[in-house]
C-alpha cells in the first residue's frame, strides 16, 4: 500500500530520469537508471525509456527504496521493451547493482543467502499494520556496515530461523516479533540514540515488537491492526515533536 511510483514512457533512443525529489540524483548514480542501462546493454535493445520516479518513501532511510525501484524497472522494461530477458537473466543484473535487489525481483517474504542474491520464497501468512518512522534523518548504508564490520566479533546473530519461519507462515505475530533481529542496529542505536527511544515509544504504545529497518535511520513497530498503529503515530509526533515521518502501512500476507 505504500512505496514510490514508477512510470516508464517509451523513447525512440535516450534513457531519461526525472523524480518530484531534488535532493535524488537522477544520474547514472541511481539504481533506476543503472537497471535501465543493464538491461539494454545485456539485451542489445535500442530502445530509450523515460522514467518517471514519484518519491514517496525518505532518502537513505533503510527500507530500500533505490533497491525497490531498481527491481521494478528491470520488470517493467524488460515488459515494454519486449526484450526477452528471463527471470535468471534479470537475477544476475540485479546481483550486479546491489544485494537485495533480487529479493524485490522474487516478491513477497522469503529467506536471502550468500549476500542477498540467493533468494528462497518463504510461506507468509502474517496479517499485520506496520508503523513506519524517520526522525528525519538518513543514515548511509556505507557506515553503518563500516561500523558494524568493526563490532561484528561483538555480535552474535541467530543462527536459527525456524521460530520466524513458523511465525510467517502461521500468522503469529507474537512469535514473529520476538524473533526480530538486524545486526545493524547495535552500531546505529549507539551513534543515534533517537532510535532505541522511539522503538521503547512503539512498544509501550502496544506494538508487538520494534526493529530499525535495514541500515537505518527508519524503526518499525508490528500491530495487531491499523487502528493502534494509527494512535501509536499519533502520540509519538506528539512526544517528539512533528518532524517525524510517520508511515502506516501492512503486511499482507501471501501463502506459498
Amino acid at each position: 500500500e505504500f512505496g514510490d511510483q514508477i512510470t516508464l514512457q517509451l523513447r525512440k533512443t535516450s534513457l531519461v530520469l526525472e523524480c518530484d525529489n531534488p535532493n535524488l540524483p537522477t544520474d547514472e548514480s541511481n539504481l533506476a537508471y543503472q537497471a535501465a542501462q543493464l538491461l539494454r546493454e545485456a539485451t542489445g535493445m535500442e530502445n530509450g525509456v523515460k522514467i518517471t520516479l514519484r518519491k514517496r518513501i525518505p532518502l537513505a532511510a533503510g527500507l530500500a527504496g533505490g533497491s525497490s525501484n531498481a527491481a521494478a524497472v528491470l520488470t517493467g522494461l524488460n515488459q515494454l521493451w519486449q526484450a526477452g530477458a528471463t527471470p535468471e537473466q534479470l537475477g544476475e543484473l540485479a546481483a550486479k547493482m546491489g544485494s537485495d535487489i533480487n529479493f524485490f525481483l522474487a516478491g513477497g517474504a522469503a529467506l536471502c543467502r550468500s549476500r542477498g542474491e540467493q533468494v528462497e520464497p518463504i510461506p507468509c501468512r502474517l496479517s499485520a499494520a506496520v508503523l513506519l518512522i524517520n526522525p528525519s534523518f538518513g543514515i548511509p548504508t556505507p557506515w553503518a556496515y563500516q561500523h558494524w564490520a568493526a563490532a561484528a566479533p561483538l555480535t552474535e546473530p541467530p543462527t536459527d530461523s525456524s521460530l520466524l519461519r513458523r511465525g510467517l507462515a502461521e500468522n503469529d505475530l507474537d512469535a514473529v516479533a520476538s524473533s526480530l533481529y538486524n545486526s545493524l542496529e547495535a552500531p546505529c542505536l549507539k551513534k543515534f540514540p533517537i532510535l532505541r527511544l522511539l522503538q521503547d515509544a512503539m512498544r509501550a504504545e502496544g506494538a508487538a515488537g520494534a526493529l530499525m529497518s535495514g541500515s537505518g535511520a527508519t524503526v518499525f513497530g508490528l500491530f495487531a491492526n491499523a487502528q493502534k498503529a494509527e494512535s501509536a503515530a499519533q502520540r509519538i509526533r506528539e512526544e517528539f515533536g512533528p518532524s517525524m515521518w510517520t508511515q502506516v502501512t501492512r503486511l499482507a500476507g501471501t501463502a506459498r
